[in-house]
């Protein structure tokens, strides 16, 4: 979702394979040729399967934001026109930050019982019982996401905690739609107060920055681990933090597992990148030029509200979601989420625990003074379908 919201909004009118779909979407951009090596997933096998489903590859806005954020080399004044910091193998952020930083839109899941089907496209049960990633099971992933954003126009798409108006999903389906939308630094559902939402948040990050700092190994099942957060949406499971992050390649033979903290990095990142996106969270227009109590770095812009996905529409979210949005302040000044990052690399290449990372993390997710309860925004909001006679 988010700066880099998953096949959303492009109308493409392909030919899916041999299903004959219509198709309306975008795929992630490509990682990087480290990144073929550790999953195994060749990228020119994605970019072929893309061409045959009539997909655009969308811009890589988070790897760019990550490299700026380890400074890539660009001025500040060219950076609308100049996207060398957006290749896929530039090299300043780690393969496996940027890894990391691709995880929160393409996570690797296996499906269990009732977390979605692709039996109205006539694909029953071939997507049980193996590890789907996009790029190695392409037409599981997308009748998958599919379902999802079909099954949450109605129903909430949750994982432990089911009720009667809800639907269990999967890891990609509950990211992009459900319960852990606070992934992508937004709220879950409309009309949640952005305490809640904030506090979803900050616990997620101070979970992935532990494992980042080590401070929580990545053998820890998830349902141990002292976090509310982790605990509701995840304590249900018998996953370790290994197996959250790299289902499937978690063995000490793919080199992940060594790098499970870079990866956990990456994360966090994705996160805070998020939340300067306009489509999933308002922040007051300017920042109040305050410094963060107790830090070296400058307060941004507080946020007004947390957007919920649910009621949106998926061409609007995108519009804000690019680069073009990303860059539009370039000739005033670095954007935000470019200047927060940075700062998110300072801190934990000096090593620094979640003691000190959260008064940070705390500020950069000041609420404002005139804070609303999430909705998916005015800007944001998708037209009602006319009632028909």
């Amino acid at each position: 979702m988010k700066f880099s919201k998953m096949l959303r909004g492009i109308a493409l009118g392909a030919v899916i394979l041999s299903w004959g779909w219509s198709a309306a979407f975008q795929i992630g951009p490509l990682g990087t040729r480290h990144e073929e090596r550790l999953t195994n997933e060749s990228n020119s096998t994605l970019a072929d399967i893309a061409g045959k489903l009539g997909v655009l590859v969308k811009t890589p806005v988070h790897e760019e934001i990550t490299h700026l954020g380890k400074w890539c080399h660009v001025e500040r004044t060219n950076l609308a026109s100049d996207t060398y910091c957006s290749g896929r193998d530039v090299g300043f952020a780690s393969p496996y930050v940027i890894y990391g930083v691709r995880w929160n839109d393409l996570p690797p899941f296996r499906l269990e019982e009732g977390q979605g089907n692709c039996d109205y496209l006539g694909r029953k049960n071939v997507c049980r019982s193996q590890t789907i990633r996009f790029s190695t099971q392409p037409a599981c992933w997308y009748c998958l996401f599919k379902d999802g954003e079909r099954k949450a126009q109605s129903k909430a798409i949750v994982g432990c905690n089911k009720t009667a108006n809800s639907v269990q999903g999967n890891l990609m389906t509950r990211s992009h739609f459900g319960d852990l939308q606070f992934l992508h630094g937004m709220a879950s559902a409309p009309d949640l107060h952005p305490v809640y939402t904030r506090a979803q948040i900050l616990e997620w990050l101070e979970f992935a920055w532990k494992v980042s700092s080590k401070e929580i190994r990545p053998q820890a099942q998830l349902k141990t681990i002292d976090n509310p957060t982790i605990k509701q949406h995840f304590g249900c499971t018998e996953w370790t933090v290994a197996d959250l992050y790299l289902l499937g390649r978690q063995d000490a033979d793919s080199g992940l597992i060594t790098q499970i903290r870079e990866i956990a990095f990456g994360s966090v990142l994705h996160t805070v990148q998020d939340s300067f996106a306009a489509a999933h969270a308002e922040r007051e227009p300017q920042p109040t030029g305050e410094q963060c109590e107790g830090t070296s770095f400058m307060t941004p812009a507080r946020i007004v509200e947390f957007h919920a996905y649910g009621a949106q529409d998926g061409t609007l979210h995108d519009h804000d979601d690019s680069r073009e949005a990303m860059t539009a302040v370039a000739q005033d000044r670095w954007p935000e989420a470019v200047e927060v990052t940075r700062n998110l690399f300072d801190l934990h290449s000096d090593g620094a625990k979640w003691a000190d990372a959260n008064t940070y993390l705390q500020c950069v997710f000041t609420l404002s003074d005139v804070r609303r309860p999430s909705s998916p925004g005015e800007a944001y909001r998708r037209a009602l379908a006319p009632r028909q006679p």
